[in-house]
C-alpha cells in the first residue's frame, strides 16, 4: 500500500451526519490517481500530440499508481477517463479550452513516458506535471517572430518568388504574427484572430510590393507568390498531420475534429485573404519556378527548405537541437521531391516519396539521437502542406474561376493524402503500434537499428 493511500476502514453511520458519512465513502485514493491521470493527458493533448501518444502516457501513469485498468475516449478538445481499482470505477472529464502546440512539452511527457518508474504515488506524479505545466517557453518572442518571419519567406522562395517577395514578405508576416500572438493572449477567438492576421499579412505585402513597385518602376511578375505565403504560418500544419495520422489509426473521436478544426481555420485565413485580394486586384496565379544559374537555385531551395522547417519548429516551440535536426531532414526529403518535380513526376506522387523520407528519416533520429519523433515530423512535412494551393481554390471560387478552383482544390486533396499516406507507410515499418492493432504488436523493421 502506497504512502499516499489511507488504510480502508468502514465509516460508523452513527458517527457521522448524512453528508459527512457520505464524504466518508468516497474512494479518495482512487480519486487522487484518476486525477493525475487525466491531468497528464489533458497537458499531453493540449500541446497538440496525437490520441495514441496521450493514450499511451496516461496507461503508463495509471499502471505506475496501481490502477487496475484505464480506459480513455479521446477527441480533440476532451477526455473522457474511466478507472478502477478493486471493483470501484471512476470516471471524470477532462476539457481542453485553449488548444495549442507545444512541442517542448511533449518532448518532456514523452520523456516522462519512457522513464516512469513502475510504482509511484500521485504526489510525485503531481510535483511531475507541475514542473512541466511551469516550464517557460524555450524562446523570447522576437526571437520566435525573427524565425517566423524567415520561414515564410522561405516557403515563398520555394513556391518561385524573388528577392522582391522576400523583402516584402519579412515584414508583413512578422506584424501579423505580433498580431496574432496579441489576440490570443486577450483569448479572442480563434477564427477571427486568424481572419485578422491574415488580413495584416496579405494586406502589409501588398503594401510593401506597391512601394517597391513605386521605387523600382515596374511591378513583380511573381508577386503572387509572396502574396500567399505572407500568412502561411497560420496554415493549421499540427493539428492537419495529427488529424491524418488518427484517421489512419481509425481513431476517428480524434481525427475528425481534428481535420475539422484544421478546415475552419483555413477558412478563416481564406477570409482574410479574400478581403485583401478584392480590393488590391492581386491575382493568386502561381508563379513560374526560379531561374538563375542551377548552383544558385538549388543553394536558395536548400536553405529555404532549411530555414522554412527551423522558423516552423521554433514557433512551436521545438528544443533547439529538434529545430536543426527537423531542418535537416526537411532538406533531405525536400530535394528529392523536387527532383522528381523537376523531371514531371506529379505532385502528389512525390509528395508521397517525401513524406516517406520524412518518416523514416526522423524516426532514425529519434532512436539514434534520442528525440521525439513527431515534435520532429511536423514542422518537417510543413515545407509539403498545400496551403498554397488550398487557399487559391477558395481564392478562385470567390472570384468564380470555377474550373481554376477545382483543379486547385483537385491538387490540394491530393497532396495531402499522399502525405498522410507517406507518413503512415512510414509509421507501419517502423512503429508496430501503427502495423498492428493487437496489444503485443512484434518488433518490426527499422526497430532493429535501435543502438545499445
Amino acid at each position: 500500500m502506497s504512502a499516499d493511500e489511507p488504510t480502508p476502514t468502514t465509516p460508523d453511520p452513527a458517527c457521522f451526519g448524512d453528508q459527512e458519512f457520505e464524504d466518508a465513502l468516497e474512494p479518495v485514493h482512487l480519486i487522487r490517481r484518476s486525477a493525475s491521470v487525466l491531468r497528464a493527458g489533458v497537458l499531453m493533448l493540449g500541446a497538440g500530440t496525437s490520441s495514441l501518444r496521450v493514450r499511451q502516457l496516461m496507461r503508463t501513469v495509471a499502471r505506475a499508481v496501481g490502477l487496475d485498468e484505464m480506459q480513455a475516449q479521446i477527441t480533440f478538445t476532451d477526455i473522457a477517463l474511466t478507472v478502477s481499482r478493486r471493483g470501484i470505477f471512476r470516471t471524470q472529464v477532462g476539457e481542453i479550452a485553449n488548444p495549442g502546440v507545444n512541442a517542448h512539452r511533449i518532448a518532456m511527457l514523452h520523456e516522462l513516458n519512457s522513464t516512469l518508474a513502475e510504482q509511484v504515488t500521485a504526489t510525485e506524479i503531481d510535483d511531475i506535471l507541475d514542473r512541466v505545466e511551469q516550464t517557460p517557453r524555450l524562446y523570447p518572442e522576437w526571437l520566435v517572430t525573427v524565425w517566423v518571419a524567415l520561414a515564410c519567406a522561405s516557403v515563398a522562395v520555394l513556391t518561385g518568388a524573388s528577392w522582391r517577395e522576400v523583402i516584402a514578405v519579412l515584414p508583413a508576416s512578422a506584424v501579423s504574427f505580433l498580431v496574432h500572438r496579441f489576440l490570443g493572449r486577450r483569448q479572442v477567438n480563434l477564427l477571427p484572430t486568424v481572419l485578422v492576421a491574415s488580413a495584416i499579412a496579405t494586406g502589409g505585402f501588398t503594401l510593401i510590393s506597391a512601394l517597391l513597385t513605386a521605387v523600382l518602376g515596374t511591378p513583380s511578375p511573381r508577386l503572387a507568390a509572396g502574396f500567399i505565403c505572407a500568412a502561411i504560418y497560420l496554415v493549421p500544419g499540427f493539428p492537419l498531420v495529427t488529424g491524418g495520422l488518427d484517421l489512419t489509426r481509425i481513431d476517428l473521436n480524434a481525427g475528425i475534429p481534428r481535420v475539422t478544426y484544421a478546415a475552419m481555420v483555413m477558412l478563416s485565413i481564406t477570409i482574410g485573404v479574400w478581403i485583401v485580394s478584392g480590393l488590391a486586384g492581386v491575382s493568386p496565379a502561381p508563379v513560374p519556378a526560379l531561374d538563375g544559374p542551377p548552383a544558385l537555385v538549388w543553394l536558395a531551395l536548400v536553405a529555404a527548405s532549411f530555414l522554412a522547417v527551423a522558423g516552423w519548429a521554433t514557433m512551436f516551440n521545438s528544443p533547439w537541437p529538434m529545430a536543426l535536426a527537423s531542418g535537416v531532414v526537411a532538406v533531405i526529403a525536400n530535394v528529392p521531391r523536387l527532383l522528381l518535380l523537376q523531371h514531371g513526376v506529379s505532385n502528389h506522387i512525390a509528395t508521397f516519396v517525401g513524406c516517406v523520407i520524412i518518416g523514416l528519416a526522423c524516426h532514425l533520429a529519434g532512436v539514434w539521437f534520442k528525440m521525439t519523433k513527431i515534435i520532429m515530423t511536423v514542422p518537417t512535412m510543413l515545407v509539403m502542406i498545400p496551403g498554397s494551393s488550398a487557399l487559391r481554390t477558395l481564392i478562385y471560387f470567390d472570384q468564380a474561376d470555377v474550373v481554376q478552383a477545382m483543379r486547385n482544390a483537385i491538387a490540394t486533396v491530393l497532396a495531402v493524402i499522399a502525405m498522410v499516406a507517406g507518413l503512415s507507410a512510414a509509421r507501419m515499418l517502423t512503429d508496430p503500434e501503427w502495423a498492428f492493432t493487437r496489444p503485443d504488436p512484434p518488433q518490426l523493421g527499422l526497430r532493429a537499428l535501435r543502438r545499445p
